[in-house]
C-alpha cells in the first residue's frame, strides 16, 4: 500500500500539529517496514519556504520533489497551472494532517481533526484561521473516508456540531516524546541556570501564546499571589507568538510584575530540561483537543495544574489538580496548595509519571496504520 502524508507543518518552527505529525511519521517508520510512504513537505494551501528541511526517516519513506531544484518546485506549485493533486501523485491512502480536505485527491482520504475550538471559542481565533478550520472540518465531515480525532471530547464535538457518523471516527490519543522524562535535579539546576538564567524553582506554562491558552488569567492570578511566593517562584512562559497575542507583553507591564515573569518565546530545543526544572506546571487553557503540554509535564515528573474542561481530564486522569479555568480563586488556591506542600508534589509527580506511561507513539502508529488498512 502507498500512503501519502501531509507533512507541511513538520518543517520550520513546529507547534502542536507540526510536532504531532513529526512524531507520527517517526513512529510509523519504527513499526511499519512494509508499506510505502510519501511525505509532502507542502500541501495545497500550506507552503513553508523551509520545505527542503523535511527528511525521510526510513528506506520505505520518500519526500515528494526531494530531488528537484527549489526554483523548479516553486514554478510547478505556483505557476505551472498543473492541478496540485496531480503534482502530489497517486497514492492508495492520503492522510491530511492540517485541517485541509483536498477537493480532488487520489486514493482514500483520512483527515485528522484536533479540536473544534473555532466553533466553541471563535473569539480566540483570527477570522482567517477560523474560516480555514471551519471549511476544512465541514468538507472533511462530508468527504473524508475516515476521520481521526485525538480525544473522545473532539469526537463528541464532531458528532454534535458536524453530524459525523460515529463509525467514521477513530479516536487515537497522542503521547509525549521519549525525551520527556525525569532527570537528576542537580544537573537540571545547572542546565536551566546556564541556558535561561533560571536560578530557582519556577512555575511553568508552555504553549503558543494565544487567547485560548488563557494566559492573561494566569498572569492576573500570579500577580495576586503573595509577594514572598512570587519572589520564590517566578513564572516562566514558553511558546511562540500566536494570533491575537501581540499586545500581551505590553499588558504585563501594566500589571507591575514584569520582574518575576519571564517569556522565553519559542523553545526549539531543550524543552525537556525546562519542564524538569519546574516546581509546578500550570495550564489553565479554556479548551483543548488533547492537551500535550500537561502530558509532557507529567512524563517529566512535574506536578500539573490544569483545567477541568474539554479533553484535559481525559489526558491527566486523577494525576493532576483540576481547576475551573474561569475561576481566579480556583487557580490561586491550587498554585498555593502545590508549591506549599512537598509531600503533595511528590505524590503528584509519581501519579503523573504512571499516567504518562499509558500513552505511546508506537501504539498511536499501529492504530493509525489500522485506520489506513480499513479504508
Amino acid at each position: 500500500m502507498k500512503i501519502g502524508i501531509d507533512a507541511s507543518l513538520v518543517v520550520g518552527e513546529k507547534a502542536g500539529v507540526g510536532w504531532c505529525t513529526a512524531n507520527l511519521i517517526e513512529a510509523l517508520a519504527r513499526v511499519d517496514h512494509h508499506n510505502q510512504y510519501r511525505l509532502y513537505p507542502f500541501f495545497y494551501h500550506i507552503f513553508d519556504p523551509r520545505f527542503k528541511e523535511l527528511k525521510a526517516p526510513a528506506d520505505n519513506f520518500s519526500v515528494r520533489f526531494k530531488a528537484l531544484p527549489e526554483a523548479w518546485i516553486r514554478h510547478l506549485w505556483f505557476e505551472s497551472g498543473i492541478p496540485r493533486h496531480r503534482l502530489l501523485g497517486k497514492v492508495d491512502v492520503l492522510h491530511s494532517t492540517t485541517f485541509c480536505c483536498p477537493p480532488v485527491h487520489s486514493g482514500k482520504l483520512v483527515v485528522t481533526i484536533y479540536d473544534v475550538s473555532f466553533v466553541n471559542y471563535p473569539e480566540c481565533h483570527t477570522e482567517a484561521n477560523r474560516v480555514h478550520c471551519l471549511t476544512g472540518t465541514l468538507e472533511s465531515a462530508m468527504q473524508a473516508d475516515r476521520i481521526i480525532a485525538i480525544s473522545q471530547n473532539t469526537k463528541k464535538d464532531l458528532v454534535e456540531y458536524f453530524n459525523v457518523g460515529d463509525d467514521r471516527i477513530a479516536v487515537i490519543p497522542l503521547a509525549a516524546r521519549e525525551e520527556f522524562h525525569p532527570r537528576p535535579m542537580e544537573e537540571v539546576k545547572a542546565f536551566v541556570a546556564k541556558r535561561w538564567g533560571l536560578d530557582r524553582p519556577y512555575l511553568l506554562s508552555v504553549g503558543t501564546v494565544e487567547p485560548r491558552k488563557n494566559l492573561r488569567h494566569l498572569i492576573r492570578v500570579y500577580c495576586d499571589l503573595p509577594e514572598e511566593l512570587r519572589n520564590q517562584y517566578p513564572l516562566v512562559i514558553a511558546g511562540g507568538g500566536g494570533w491575537l497575542s501581540s499586545d500581551i507583553y505590553q499588558w504585563i507591564l501594566t500589571m507591575g510584575a514584569e520582574s518575576s515573569i519571564q517569556f522565553l518565546g519559542y523553545v526549539p530545543t531543550d524543552l525537556d530540561w525546562l519542564y524538569c526544572g519546574a516546581a509546578c506546571f500550570v495550564y489553565p487553557s479554556l479548551y483543548e483537543g488533547f492537551g500535550m503540554p500537561p502530558l509532557e509535564a507529567m512524563a517529566s515528573g512535574v506536578p500539573v495544574i490544569t483545567s477541568n474542561t474539554s479533553s484535559l481530564p481525559e489526558v491527566v486522569g486523577d494525576a493532576a489538580l483540576l481547576i475551573d479555568p474561569l475561576s481566579e480563586e480556583d487557580l490561586r488556591s491550587a498554585i498555593i496548595k502545590v508549591v506549599s506542600d512537598p509531600t503533595l508534589r511528590q505524590t503528584m509527580s509519581k501519579k503523573g509519571l504512571e499516567r504518562a506511561k499509558k500513552f505511546s507513539w508506537e501504539q498511536i502508529a499501529r492504530d493509525t496504520l489500522k485506520v489506513y488498512e480499513e479504508c
